[in-house]
């Protein structure tokens, strides 16, 4: 029986040092009917000439993420749409994984690891590593075309807060599984001053998506997340990382709060 064909779509800009790893990892994957679709935001470095190297499905788009995504699927030959930033790095397995694991389902989350370089870069990794396994902060990446198209893709109003705009639209038409099969994730090295101005621009268009789910983000910008009460065994054994974690939330909401009385 032949294999259902997925299209990996790899949204790119100005990446040129980390698109070659990720690419790679796309194409040594042990499951192999896949088509690469690179989806670059109009890049002035190499990632463009870099990725046409892999790729003849390389295509120029934007303004933001939502909007690179959506064309790359309009792109797509694929019965699975798989959607990967650059600054990932794939297991080989993760595409068998998720192909096993959506039978019967809507969509796959795949497992994440952080890696990076620096305290506030540790002390942002810890916080996503409190979230696995948990409701908190996770967005289904893998979907079968007709999922995606019923849901007419990312919104394209959304910047930041897409990924989790979209998973809760897709959990309400059925079931969302966990793959086991981990992407790597590089943050690079971070200052506190890049994760608050990270922050303030990703809260722009937070009211479109407060308005949209209501409820929800009430209980999402606490400062004190239900994952970490979950995982608190995981907080507590790395304390120096935690009193950083929270003094970055601390400015992180300060930057939350400036963007929605900007852009309300």
């Amino acid at each position: 029986m032949k294999q259902p064909l997925v299209s990996v779509i790899l949204t790119t800009k100005n990446n040129e040092d980390i698109i070659e790893r990720c690419i790679t990892s796309i194409l040594e994957q042990s499951y192999k009917n896949i088509e690469l679709i690179v989806v670059d935001n109009f890049s002035t470095d190499r990632t463009q000439e870099i990725s046409k190297k892999y790729t003849y499905k390389m295509f120029s788009h934007g303004p933001e993420r939502s909007a690179q995504r959506n064309l790359g699927a309009r792109q797509a030959q694929g019965d699975y749409f798989f959607f990967i930033d650059s600054d990932m790095e794939l297991h080989k397995d993760v595409v068998k994984d998720c192909v096993e694991n959506i039978k019967g389902h809507v969509a796959v989350v795949v497992p994440e690891h952080f890696v990076g370089e620096g305290f506030w870069t540790q002390c942002k990794t810890l916080e996503k590593t409190a979230y696995t396994g948990t409701d908190d902060g996770i967005a289904a990446r893998f979907f079968p075309r007709k999922v995606f198209f019923d849901l007419r893709g990312y919104d394209e109003e959304l910047t930041g807060p897409e990924d989790i705009d979209m998973h809760k639209r897709v959990v309400k038409l059925g079931a969302v599984q966990r793959g086991s099969v981990f992407i790597t994730h590089y943050d690079g090295r971070l200052t506190l001053p890049q994760i608050v101005k990270k922050r303030y621009y990703y809260s722009r268009t937070l009211p479109i998506y407060m308005r949209k789910h209501r409820e929800e983000s009430k209980r999402e910008f606490r400062f004190f997340r239900k994952a970490f009460f979950q995982n608190w065994r995981v907080l507590a054994r790395d304390p120096i990382h935690l009193i950083g974690l929270f003094v970055m939330r601390f400015f992180e909401g300060i930057a939350v709060v400036l963007a929605l009385l900007r852009y309300r």
